[in-house]
């Protein structure tokens, strides 16, 4: 595979980029953003970056972005280019400076739109984007657990299919252990995965058959031993028989168990004894030149036997076919039911997206799907899945035999030509989530589909020292490290800069992987895990306050030498209890340590503490419930003090009153009063913070109670749903962030991590003390690949418990492989390393690196001297490729258990403690604002809506100025004398957001009516004057070049109320609206508009203008701007003539108002209206002053207004940015 280089990738095509650890994949990822920003003229929004995490996410969103900044000064300063791809730029003679600076800076502004999403962002986004043509569901619900669904799915397969079975088999499934979540167990996490190919086929048994034929032989059987027990014995005894089987105690054992089965005329529950006694049985125990003994009872035995083993297959058959009906029954069934409830998971938004690219419109999808990205990255792609490269390579068009990747070495037949930029970017030494559904054969299939003058490699590992480096490249080195001969390993070079290093004693640290080797006390065998661990954790937690004792330094990046601190040292284990017994000591020397990890808070104590206090609140009446949640680490009372409280009456009335305090306060404000009540009045928060895990404890009871009170004010749940709830979180499993463990400090802290929770980070120093420890095998069932590459699940074929068993495990020895790889190549300056004969250790894939083939099995490495074990790793350190020093691998024995040193944490390594300074100018000037606040010279006043608060100065006052509600019933009860202000025409308002105008019916306009005058505190005797000035409003012509038009005339679907609306703004100033609107204004329609503008202060605004339009409406293919005015101008028509109308319109700046209006609706018709024209599609503005319209004549109430398309070039060219503005 060839060394990447920038200047020779092609960015066009099929690209596969394999990163090795360290080697700088985000810097790739941001690299070729930028040629396809620059080379290939790309928008953000058009290059489709995919990763797998959030986390991810965000960082790579991040880093983009910087990446671009930095690339925009490079041409803009002129500066020293600092890397490869800087150097390239300016020696490029693609890009000009001035191209470069002006398509960088356009991806800078709309950066905001970059398409850089998690897998299932960027399918949830299509699906929706896309939905006529995916048949997707509109605003179906995502939720991260799909566990109750599914439980719910295996009850009713329970309950329809095996209660309908008889009873048989029944109870032997039953008896067997089985639920209905074992029943489902082997299909976990593969509910819906059609790729899976499950075996054997099997039909359904007639058990009771099987039964009977069994049972059926029991009489003679029976009968037969009763008679001649005594003489059948005496025979096996006497035989010439093997005595590895066929001892006088294994035949007296025998014997006393089958007298069991038969006195009891049943072998459902097994009878061991039965096959002792069988011909096949004896003649395997006989000795060579030895008579078989011959007894018919001895051959009924094996009738009987024989006819045992056909009901265990049957029962195992039909178990097999109940499965995979179940199986079935799931993928069905879940489907159905998320359709219903209009509900996904994760999976589905995969799953719906595949069959949409897979189904009729899918070729349809996929152009469009590249017509919006035109160029992908996808990020981490060793842990794809078959179905996700599937999905991609239907993006890039690439044909299906691509997709399974039978272009594999030795294939004459060369790929098409695949113009579409798709990179594939990821290290399949990497791959270590098959537990989430990942699949390293899919990454395999792509590989072997990329042309191999695509494929690149990055060589250089930027992450640790040189010697570090040398050292993993040594280990590795050795023939197929990976057990997988498509997955190889090339060495790196360093490239860190020399100058960071760790010191000791003000010299650069020797050896950087450093193997401690186990001493057994017992060295005829292995050393026991448990023992092990124990003294691994001691050592472990004694270097660590060695290395802090203040002889070692770091050198960081920017050059300054500083002591190494706890926060340097990460511990990376693989189970979480490892974690929290390595914290236990870390804790005892007082050295701060912190788990990160993927462990969710509801397997902590603290949870199912929490869980009994509730229980016990829930009904404090019960005294065992009260008494549990006393004994909780949360209250913290011993058994003792509990045993007494039973006889101190007192105190055992004061704890019930507590939790009937509890009780009520949960009733009275939710479980975050309960919690609250008893973290002050039940001495919690003393009883948890009195340990050294404290903090930790605190962290997770106040976690626990922000998560139950977010369910309880979401889901509407009382204490008792607060409890179901908390009792499915800890009985399931869920993958939601919000339930990870969160860190009890960030402070400067020891590390603790599960390696695969560390993937993708660094640390100054690692120690791995349980790289001994095997693979897990919590797994029963048999999952592995078959020849074809395919997923493949054995329920029970002839080949499971052999040869598909061991294909298991090697998958699994080698994801533990790379695991390993993972954790060793976290480090930077500095790795630990436990290794020894230890239990388990042989199948360690370490063991593999070290030793090779020099043991043939656990029992010889178990035997093997600890010196043979160290002599070992010594030979490989003398074999590391190092080009100067001491080998950068070292061996030595685990240092006995000695007492470490006193911690004394630093206390002034953080200086004196100060406000941060501001460094930066923060801009004010970009800023949301709206008509009122731009108008009404204080960004205080900012209210969107504009509802008519202002009164004409010299109108004639029949009732008193403001806003209360009664004003104006002693004057006649006409709309002249409805009250004035503000809450009038919020009122007023709102009866037309409300108003159906093509269906206004007098009865239901009387209740509308009636309804909001009351709701806003109006006397009804408004009524009748509210209802006719509406009906006034609706059949009154508004239009003067339409005079046949009334808002009765609307259709259904033809307006929408309260349009908001955000306009992009350059620059809007009182100078700039004096010069847009220079020699468009005339008296006649404008007023004096001209002078309140020149005099109006207007608040500068760079940034976004909101508003919200009162109603727009189409007719007749034109759109048009309503805005309602309550304004009172006077007590009769006339004072409301069109003629008298500008002036108030100008007074008020509403002709700015409609014209900013007018500004936002012609952008958005821009962009949504195919063949918009202004001229022909845009109507005008109509401003409808409520209390003058007149039923016969567009004269009265009625002001209008189209702006000048003059205006609009202009407004375009000096006031809005360019791009869309967003209308809703």
């Amino acid at each position: 595979m060839k060394t990447l280089s920038l200047h020779e990738i092609d960015t066009s095509g099929l690209t596969l980029i394999e990163a090795s650890a360290g080697t700088g994949k985000t810097w790739t990822i941001t690299a070729l953003y930028i040629l396809l920003l620059l080379e290939q003229r790309m928008r953000p929004e058009e290059i489709l970056v995919v990763t797998y995490t959030k986390a991810a996410t965000a960082e790579l969103r991040d880093r983009v972005r910087k990446r671009i900044a930095a690339t925009l000064d490079l041409y803009v300063t002129g500066r020293e280019p600092t890397d490869e791809l800087e150097q390239m730029l300016l020696a490029s003679q693609k890009i000009d400076r001035e191209a470069a600076q002006r398509l960088l800076t356009r991806a800078l502004y709309s950066f905001d739109d970059a398409a850089i999403f998690t897998i299932h962002g960027f399918c949830q986004r299509a699906l929706l984007e896309n939905a006529f043509e995916s048949g997707s569901l509109f605003d179906s619900e995502l939720t991260a657990d799909q566990s109750a669904l599914v439980a719910q799915v295996c009850d009713d397969f329970w309950r329809t299919r095996i209660m309908a079975d008889e009873g048989p088999f029944l109870e032997r499934l039953v008896m067997a252990g089985y639920t209905p979540d074992k029943l489902a167990e082997p299909f976990e996490g593969q509910y819906q995965n059609r790729d899976l190919n499950v075996i054997p086929e099997a039909e359904d048994a007639d058990l009771v058959r099987l039964m009977e034929q069994r049972d059926a032989l029991l009489p003679p059987v029976a009968a037969m031993w009763a008679a001649e027990r005594a003489a059948i014995v005496q025979m096996l005894n006497r035989a010439n028989l093997s005595q590895t089987s066929y001892k006088p105690a294994q035949i007296e054992a025998a014997a006393a168990k089958l007298n069991v089965c038969l006195e009891r005329r049943s072998l459902d529950k097994g009878c061991d004894g039965l096959a002792l006694f069988t011909p096949a049985r004896i003649e395997k125990g006989m000795k060579k030149g030895s008579i078989r003994p011959e007894h018919p009872f001895f051959d009924l035995c094996g009738r009987l036997h024989d006819a045992a083993v056909r009901v265990d297959n049957g029962f195992n058959t039909k178990l097999i076919h109940r499965q995979l009906e179940l199986k079935e029954w799931l993928r069905n069934e879940l489907a159905r039911r998320k359709q219903t409830l209009n509900l996904r998971c994760y999976d589905d938004l995969l799953l719906d997206l595949h069959l949409a690219l897979e189904g009729a419109g899918g070729m349809r999808l996929a152009a469009g799907l590249r017509e919006r990205y035109k160029a992908a990255m996808i990020d981490e792609f060793q842990d794809t899945d078959p179905l996700q490269w599937r999905i991609f390579a239907r993006l890039a068009g690439l044909p299906p035999k691509m997709e399974r990747g039978d272009y594999g070495a030795g294939n004459a037949e060369s790929p098409p030509d695949a113009p579409y930029p798709l990179f594939l970017i990821g290290d399949p030494k990497q791959a270590i989530y098959s537990f989430r559904g990942a699949d390293i054969h899919a990454y395999i299939a792509a590989a072997q589909a990329t042309d191999k003058e695509r494929c690149w490699t990055l060589d250089t590992n930027r992450r640790s020292t040189p010697p570090l480096v040398a050292a993993v490249n040594t280990l590795f080195g050795t023939d197929n490290p990976f057990l997988n001969p498509a997955i190889l390993f090339g060495a790196v070079q360093a490239g860190r800069d020399r100058r960071q290093q760790l010191l000791c004693n003000g010299r650069p640290v020797e050896s950087p992987l450093r193997f401690w080797v186990y001493q057994r006390a017992d060295r005829s065998k292995a050393a026991g895990k448990a023992v092990a661990r124990g003294a691994t954790v001691t050592a472990t937690a004694t270097e660590i306050a060695r290395l802090l004792d203040g002889s070692y330094e770091v050198i960081a990046k920017d050059g300054i030498q500083r002591p190494l601190k706890p926060g340097d040292m990460a511990i990376l284990v693989k189970a979480h209890y490892q974690a929290d017994q390595i914290q236990s000591a870390l804790t005892a020397l007082g050295i701060p340590a912190v788990q990160h990890g993927n462990a969710t808070i509801f397997k902590t104590r603290e949870a199912l503490d929490l869980l009994r206090i509730l229980r016990a609140a829930a009904d404090p009446a019960r005294s065992a419930l009260v008494r549990e949640a006393l004994l909780t680490s949360v209250i913290g009372l011993s058994a003792n003090d509990v045993f007494d409280l039973q006889h101190d009456e007192s105190a055992w009335e004061v704890w019930l009153l507590r939790f009937r305090a509890l009780h009520e306060a949960a009733r009275a404000g939710g479980v975050i009063a309960l919690v609250s009540r008893l973290l002050g009045e039940c001495g919690v928060r003393r009883q948890a913070l009195a340990s050294a895990e404290g903090p930790r404890r605190m962290t997770n009871i106040l976690h626990c109670c922000e998560l139950l009170h977010q369910a309880e004010r979401e889901q509407g749940r009382g204490l008792e749903g607060s409890i179901a709830w908390l009792e499915r979180r800890i009985t399931g499993e869920l993958q939601d962030d919000t339930f990870l463990l969160r860190l009890e400090t960030d402070a400067n802290a020891v590390t603790l991590s599960t390696i695969h929770a560390s993937k993708g980070l660094e640390y100054p120093v690692v120690f791995l003390p349980f790289a001994w420890d095997p693979p897990s095998a919590k797994s029963r069932r048999v999952l592995f690949h078959d020849a074809s590459g395919g997923l493949t699940l054995d329920l029970g074929s002839d080949q499971r418990d052999t040869d598909h068993k061991q294909l298991a495990r090697e998958e699994q020895d080698a994801e533990a492989a790379r695991l390993l790889y993972v954790a060793l190549t976290r480090a930077e300056f500095l790795c630990y390393v436990t290794w020894g004969s230890i239990k388990g250790a042989f199948e360690s894939p370490l063991r593999r690196l070290l030793h090779g083939e020099n043991f043939k099995d656990a029992k010889s490495f178990g035997a093997a001297d600890d010196q043979e074990i160290l002599d070992a790793v010594a030979g490989l350190a003398g074999k590391a490729i190092h080009t100067d020093g001491p080998s950068p691998i070292a061996a030595r024995f685990m240092p006995a258990e000695m007492a470490a040193p006193p911690y004394t944490p630093d206390q002034n390594a953080s200086g004196p403690f100060a406000c941060r300074e501001v460094q930066r100018t923060i801009s004010t000037e970009w800023r949301v604002s709206s008509f009122s606040a731009i108008t009404g010279g204080s960004e205080r006043h900012l209210q969107p809506h504009d509802y008519d608060a202002v009164a004409a100065p010299d109108a004639p006052q029949i009732a008193a100025d403001g806003d209360s509600p009664l004003d104006g019933l002693g004057a006649e009860l006409s709309i002249f004398g409805f009250p004035r202000g503000a809450a009038a025409g919020t009122c007023l308002h709102e009866l037309f957001e409300q108003l159906d105008f093509s269906a206004v019916e007098s009865e239901s306009l009387e209740r509308l009516c009636q309804t909001v005058l009351l709701r806003n505190g109006y006397d009804r005797r408004w009524l009748p004057a509210v209802q006719r000035m509406v009906m006034d409003i609706i059949s009154a012509p508004l239009l003067s070049a339409d005079p046949g038009f009334s808002l009765s005339h609307l259709k259904p679907g033809s307006w929408q109320v309260e349009m908001e609306f955000f306009l992009p703004v350059n620059r809007l100033s009182g100078s700039g609206l004096t010069e847009l609107f220079a020699g468009l204004l005339s008296h006649d329609r404008h007023g004096e508009f001209a002078e309140v503008l020149a005099a109006l202060h207007v608040q500068e605004l760079r940034g976004m203008l909101q508003g919200f339009m009162d109603m727009v409406f189409e007719h007749n293919g034109r759109y048009y701007i309503i805005d309602w005015k309550s304004n009172h101008l006077g007590n009769q028509h006339e004072d409301y003539r069109a003629a008298r109308l500008p002036e108030p319109m100008a007074r008020h700046a509403y002709i700015l108002q409609y014209h900013l209006y007018t500004l936002a609706l012609d952008r958005m018709l821009r962009l949504r209206l195919p063949g918009y024209d202004y001229a022909t599609h845009f109507g005008g503005a109509i401003y409808v002053f409520l209390r003058g319209i007149s039923t016969g004549s567009v004269e009265y109430g009625v002001y209008y207004d189209k702006p000048s398309p003059l205006f609009i070039q202009r407004a375009n060219e000096l006031l809005l940015v360019s791009g869309e503005a967003g209308v809703r």
